[in-house]
């Protein structure tokens, strides 16, 4: 028994200290490394077969919303969008999680392909296999949008899942402050 008690306890101790990582991209770390992202291959509003854009050549804010609850970061897009950051150095990109909605797939690349139209320049996509929170480890992304963000370096600097309105809004400034700090790198 006397043997058992350390590798217990280590395995404890192992297991509260990754507990907060899935929250801070900051924190999130795989063996000691810091989390990267990769043009992970989704589909475009045309249903064209597509890697995330920009990655490793500007600092991206990623928003992984499922399509249920659409709106949730809004007020946080709109502060974002407030600060007019230089488009040579950021990149907006929306991605609808498919997998984990009623809505038709055709109809997000209906509403995707307005959207576009509707603010040029912008980038929309849509995962339909769950290929985001798969490559990021994210186990559960359903009625929720998870903001990433990630820097020229490729490493996610922030990850974090938004579950209401509010939690949006309480992190605008702790994202608008990573976002401003990786553009001036």
């Amino acid at each position: 028994m006397k043997k058992l008690y350390p590798s217990f306890v280590f395995g404890m101790l192992f297991l509260c200290a990754l507990a907060p990582l899935t929250l801070h991209a900051q924190q999130v770390a795989v063996a000691g490394a810091p989390l990267t992202m990769t043009s992970l291959m989704i589909t475009d509003a045309n249903n064209d077969p597509k890697a995330i854009p920009f990655v490793g050549e500007k600092v991206l804010l990623i928003q992984y919303t499922d399509p249920d609850v659409k709106d949730i970061n809004d007020k946080l897009s709109d502060a974002v969008k407030a600060k007019k950051f230089d488009e040579k150095l950021y990149k907006g990109i929306g991605i609808a999680n498919c997998k984990d909605t009623w809505i038709p797939n055709a109809g997000i690349r209906m509403k995707a392909r307005q959207k576009e139209k509707q603010y040029a320049g912008s980038v929309i996509m849509l995962d339909e296999k769950h290929t985001v929170p798969t490559a990021l480890g994210l186990v559960e992304c359903d009625e929720m949008g998870v903001v990433i963000i990630v820097g020229k370096d490729k490493a996610i600097k922030y990850l974090k899942k938004i579950k209401t309105a509010e939690e949006s809004q309480q992190a605008i400034p702790e994202v608008l402050a990573i976002l401003e700090e990786e553009i001036k790198k």
